[in-house]
């Protein structure tokens, strides 16, 4: 748990995540992310308030898809047990996917909008500013790869972003944290979890991503280094040295100059 928690206050200085006064909603599907995420929050805040002079207020919001039957039991109990205020919404989500569902299957991205749309809603109305999920390190490597390899894009997640149309802050705690970690967190700390109770949990494409990064770099010794270098990329700007970048640091739109090119073939 210590090194999640020094991830989450190394995350804090480097992307100035969390402010005097913020009240946090920690969106918890139930899985040891987001499950350590709220754990380690409220270990972190007693931190923050020691040696930053900063008081912040975390709960915790888990939305039922409704996809199958969950006992949450479990779960209640942990957070009553260390006087976690712990909130359990139900929604429609799962009578909305299975109308949506193509080829046999749920749409991932249609399922993300619905539970951050609800997640916003909800954690409004318990007064917060602020909503934090519990992507990490491996999350951010795994989505600039599969948005290379997908859209032709290199990007990934932001640390932080602020939604105007809601008025409300999205921040990421475990962006600096290694999966492995939370495991071993969760595991030492005997956290319950819950199954999401998703039909696509582990046939996704992120779930093909995990396992080609693991079987050919993570557990390949000849590229051990390979994580590490692979999330210092993503914060590195001042080594940033793309086609798109100037001498200047200026970007440049070299997709809209070459446009008719593109369309000839």
């Amino acid at each position: 748990m210590r090194t999640c928690v020094g991830a989450i206050a190394k995350a804090d200085k480097a992307f100035d995540l969390i402010q005097n006064g913020d009240k946090i909603a920690v969106g918890v599907s139930g899985g040891k992310d987001s499950m350590i995420l709220l754990k380690a929050l409220g270990i972190y805040k007693k931190i923050a308030h020691h040696e930053k002079k900063i008081d912040f207020e975390v709960v915790g919001i888990h939305l039922k898809m409704n996809l199958c039957f969950i006992d949450y039991d479990p779960i209640i109990s942990y957070w009553e047990k260390y006087g976690v205020e712990f909130k359990i919404v139900d929604t429609i989500m799962g009578e909305i996917l299975r109308r949506q569902m193509k080829a046999n299957k749920i749409q991932c991205s249609l399922c993300s909008k619905l539970k951050k749309a609800i997640l916003i809603e909800e954690a409004k109305k318990m007064g917060c500013n602020k909503v934090a999920m519990g992507h990490h390190g491996d999350d951010a490597i795994e989505t600039f790869f599969m948005n290379l390899i997908n859209e032709g894009r290199i990007a990934t997640f932001k640390p932080k972003m602020y939604l105007d149309r809601s008025d409300i802050w999205f921040i990421r705690p475990l962006i600096l944290a290694r999966e492995k970690a939370i495991a071993k967190a969760a595991k030492t700390e005997q956290m319950p979890v819950v199954p999401c109770g998703c039909p696509m949990e582990g046939f996704t494409q992120r779930d093909a991503m995990k396992d080609f990064l693991h079987q050919n770099f993570y557990k390949n010794k000849k590229w051990a280094i390979s994580y590490k270098n692979f999330l210092h990329a993503l914060i590195n700007g001042k080594e940033c040295d793309l086609w798109f970048v100037d001498d200047n640091t200026q970007l440049i739109d070299i997709v809209e100059k070459t446009k008719k090119d593109y369309l000839k073939k």
